[in-house]
């Protein structure tokens, strides 16, 4: 690959773009799932402290620390959504880079043409209508 070659740049880059945009996925969708599935052992080790056959007097006299527990376990999860919203925010940044850069390559290339040749839309499906 030569600094010269175009198509050959564009090819890396998509490659690159790619790979980035899967790990990333990736990454988000795991990192959802182990948030969701820590819900599972906070409600085993809620049971634990309570005692199994004790759920039916929860309801108004809960213990103490189960006062405590909950709005710390709340805040544990939230801030583990709002990292998750902040690797998204990250990972659409990259992707609009690498998007940028991609459409500057592509334009480079000798076989695109900028003012390419489009089929006339067709019917549009909303122009008639009986509701009206």
């Amino acid at each position: 690959m030569t600094a010269a070659d175009p198509k050959a740049q564009y090819e890396a880059k998509w490659a690159e773009y790619q790979s980035v945009m899967h790990r990333g996925a990736w990454r988000i969708g795991w990192g959802f799932f182990f948030v969701t599935v820590g819900f599972l052992p906070m409600m085993w080790l809620f049971i634990w402290i309570v005692g199994a056959g004790n759920w039916e007097r929860t309801t108004f006299h809960a213990p103490l620390l189960m006062w405590i527990a909950v709005p710390l376990n709340l805040a544990v999860v939230v801030a583990l959504v709002l990292q998750l919203y902040r690797r998204n925010l990250e990972l659409d940044a990259v992707k609009r880079q690498y998007l940028t850069e991609l459409r500057a390559l592509k334009s480079r290339l000798p076989d695109s043409l900028p003012n390419e040749a489009r089929p006339a839309p067709g019917p549009d499906p909303d122009a008639f209508r009986d509701d009206a």
